[in-house]
């Protein structure tokens, strides 16, 4: 019997490759499920590394967030006057919470997700440290910062509704493809930073722009009719619609949102984990 040929080292790297890009998303879970105190350490270090030496310390962490919402209440209420309900300037704070939240805790991951890996090309060049770690703990740090700030608002809106709603029942599913969007996204950004380092500044932009090209600030009625199709382009005003419903309408006021969400999050999981899956090997090679 003639002896099986074997395959080039280069051929088998290249089938590993693309068997990690399709099943990536598993294999990149099941190392972060495996790290999990790796990953739980890191992040609380991040956090109490964010605020050391500093009088406040970590109280810091509840007095940024609960900053941020009284300057955004304060101006939109007092300066711009912007009304929308009926209840007055209470009910367009809950509004705008229920948008500048969950927004402000994905652009805070993307961000810190841009750097994730070069920051800390010492540990990744490390041959059995797995990078994904990296990243993984600097989504939960980040999502547990800007977390406060959701907590914050939550409480805030159910003071000011006096009850808790049925609708917040959608919360942990909403949750869960907010975190799911939010890892796909940070995988991405993180592995395509280390080859194109601009990728940084790029993510900056967009993040502080988008803000004013969502429903977050002002309700859809107040765009003229010539640009409101740009609202439901933008894939993440679809984030925002879905925790308006649940925190400012009580209801499914945008069901389409709900399906675009569910679509979106599984895609940028799904690709997110594909490129990294794809990039990882090469992350030495360019730190």
């Amino acid at each position: 019997m003639d002896a099986i040929p074997k395959q080039p080292v280069s051929e088998r790297r290249r089938n590993l490759d693309g068997t990690e890009s399709f099943f990536g998303i598993w294999s990149l879970l099941k190392s972060v499920r495996q790290h999990a105190r790796l990953v739980i350490e890191l992040a609380r270090r991040d956090l109490s590394d964010l605020h050391a030496g500093q009088a406040a310390g970590q109280l810091w962490l509840f007095a940024h967030p609960a900053l941020i919402l009284i300057v955004y209440a304060v101006l939109f209420t007092s300066v711009f006057r912007v009304r929308i309900g009926a209840n007055g300037p209470t009910d367009y704070i809950v509004y705008l919470l229920a948008g500048l939240a969950p927004w402000l805790m994905t652009q805070d991951a993307v961000i810190r997700s841009t750097t994730a890996i070069v920051a800390n090309a010492g540990i990744v060049k490390k041959v059995m440290f797995p990078p994904e770690v990296i990243v993984a703990k600097t989504v939960l740090a980040s999502c547990f910062a800007q977390g406060i700030l959701l907590a914050l608002a939550f409480a805030f809106i159910v003071f000011e509704r006096r009850g808790i709603s049925v609708s917040y029942l959608l919360l942990p599913a909403l949750g869960l493809l907010h975190v799911m969007l939010i890892w796909g996204l940070a995988l991405a950004v993180a592995a395509l930073t280390p080859f194109i380092r601009d990728i940084t500044e790029v993510a900056r932009a967009f993040v502080t722009v988008n803000i004013y090209l969502m429903p977050v600030t002002y309700a859809p009625s107040m765009v003229p009719e010539a640009l409101r199709a740009a609202l439901y382009l933008n894939p993440f005003s679809h984030l925002v619609w879905c925790y308006q419903d649940v925190l400012y309408f009580g209801a499914i006021e945008h069901p389409w949102s709900w399906l675009a969400l569910l679509v979106l999050s599984v895609t940028c999981m799904l690709a997110g984990s594909a490129i990294f899956s794809k990039l990882r090997h090469h992350f030495t090679s360019v730190l």
